[in-house]
């Protein structure tokens, strides 16, 4: 009996002990588990704090590396980003230019430059630099404010810190400077892009018309590249023609000829004379030449012929105009001013107009003349007698005129009506051609203004009157004009 209650005692007195270390164990296991978790969070966020600071500290060093600090830096930026997109992105420019691609085409591109290259570029700056990026890529950059000017015709890049200007007809230094010459050849690089040329050997010398990126002028672009230059970068030069010409009145009230031209020009056009405008390069030719098409008169059809895209007319009902295209890269397709002439005289036309004679079109000119035609051209000479002497010189260049004398182009040169030279955007003389001397084989002259210039002032006298060829002329359409009125 007392042994069975000795062993119920051990039993109950061992299950105690393991129940008490039992007890214990599992403490000191939940202990340890709290333990763990808070380590772990410790842990946690301590790991979390440094991914943070570290986080912190590189977007604080990415600001300090690349969000610029002053306008040089921001410049940088510019030319970094207009140097990516010209050098190695032209097609794109060009596409949207032509209107293949979008213009959000090309922004997609510059946002995602900017967010590559400036991050932590803050809003303002951002701004800056979108803002330049587009001036330059749509309009002319460091050179717009000289194109935006009324005053100026013509621009010059003549090395990265000389761009010179005419201005009122003065020639000058412009205030407008590129950084370097790798910058200004980048940039003439972008304008022939711009416009959808390409330098290269084959086309070392490239002219360009632009109509839209300024709303006043028509911009007419001439680049020469190093390969023909002697220098080693290229130069250009840019002629505006302004969108809105001015007329025989504006032309009379900025000096270039007084009331009695004005009037001699008026009726002139109305009576369907011809006329041949010379005189060097950017005297003001084009300027009269523009003028003159809006006086032929509307009940006339006319062709108007041109290398460069500056002659137009906003109101004549029946004016068609035509461009030369030269044959670029592989292409051999081309339609030169001769060309153009040649199919012209199979329409119907009253006036023939071409903008500046340089070669054999001016056969297809005078013939045109010879065969009852109005024309208009210029030429370049140094004085109204000289520009017969050179209209025969191009007239040769024509293979149609191969056999041919001088007496028989002279004859034929007779059929122009009056010449009119230019210099320093002022009409200098106009002369009749009355006729052909058939004694002394040349042409008949007959002056009827000059500018006459002394020490002190300059003056427009008339000289004569005009000869009985040109009264004839005007005679017959006053005459025709009041015969339209009576049956009207």
């Amino acid at each position: 009996m007392n042994k069975l209650i000795l062993v119920v005692v051990l039993l109950v007195t061992i299950g105690f002990i393991y129940n008490l270390r039992k007890s214990f164990r599992a403490n000191k296991t939940k202990k340890a588990a709290k333990e763990n978790i808070v380590n772990d969070q410790l842990n946690r966020n301590s790991l979390d704090s440094n991914e943070l600071k570290d986080e912190v500290l590189e977007n604080k060093q990415d600001d300090i590396k690349i969000k610029p600090k002053d306008t040089r830096e921001l410049n940088k930026l510019l030319n970094d980003m207009i140097h990516e997109f010209i050098i190695k992105k032209p097609q794109l420019i060009n596409a949207v230019e032509r209107g293949i691609e979008e213009e959000k085409s090309l922004r997609k591109e510059v946002y995602s430059f900017l967010d590559r290259k400036a991050y932590g570029l803050n809003q303002k700056d951002k701004d800056f630099i979108l803002k330049n990026f587009e001036r330059y890529i749509w309009q002319y950059g460091e050179l717009q404010e000289l194109i935006d000017s009324d005053t100026i015709s013509d621009i010059k890049t003549i090395d990265y810190d000389n761009v010179r200007i005419k201005e009122q007809g003065k020639r000058r230094k412009s205030n407008v400077a590129f950084s370097s010459r790798e910058a200004l050849k980048e940039y003439i690089n972008f304008v022939a892009v711009k416009n959808g040329a390409i330098l290269s050997e084959k086309e070392a010398i490239q002219t360009m018309t632009d109509k839209s990126s300024s709303d006043k002028f028509i911009l007419r672009i001439t680049i020469s590249s190093e390969y023909v230059n002697s220098v080693g970068y290229p130069y250009l030069h840019i002629r505006k023609i302004p969108k809105y010409k001015d007329d025989l009145p504006k032309l009379k009230a900025k000096g270039m000829f007084d009331d009695k031209i004005e009037s001699y020009l008026h009726e002139g056009m109305k009576s369907n004379l011809t006329f041949f405008l010379c005189g060097k390069g950017a005297v003001g030719k084009t300027t009269l030449l523009n003028a003159l098409i809006d006086e032929i008169p509307f009940d006339k059809s006319g062709l108007v012929i041109q290398e460069a895209e500056e002659l137009y007319s906003l109101k004549h009902p029946d004016l068609m105009l035509q461009k030369v295209k030269y044959a670029k890269g592989e292409s051999k397709i081309q339609y030169t001013l001769a060309d153009l002439s040649v199919k012209g005289l199979l329409t119907d036309l009253d006036y023939f107009v071409i903008g500046e004679i340089k070669g054999e079109e001016a056969w297809d000119m005078i013939n045109a003349i010879f065969t009852g035609h109005t024309a208009l051209s210029s030429v370049h000479a140094s004085g109204s007698k000289e520009a017969a002497e050179k209209l025969i010189h191009y007239i040769r260049y024509s293979p149609k005129a191969a056999d041919l004398n001088t007496e028989d182009l002279l004859k034929m040169l007779s059929g122009i009506d009056a010449v009119i030279f230019i210099d320093d955007f002022k009409i200098f003389e106009i002369t009749e051609i009355e006729g052909f001397n058939e004694k002394t084989k040349s042409l008949i002259f007959n002056p009827v203004f000059k500018y006459k210039v002394s020490e002190n002032k300059g003056e427009f006298i008339k000289l004569n009157e005009s000869c009985e060829k040109i009264k004839n002329k005007i005679a017959y359409s006053k005459f025709k004009r009041n015969q339209f009125k009576e049956v009207v």
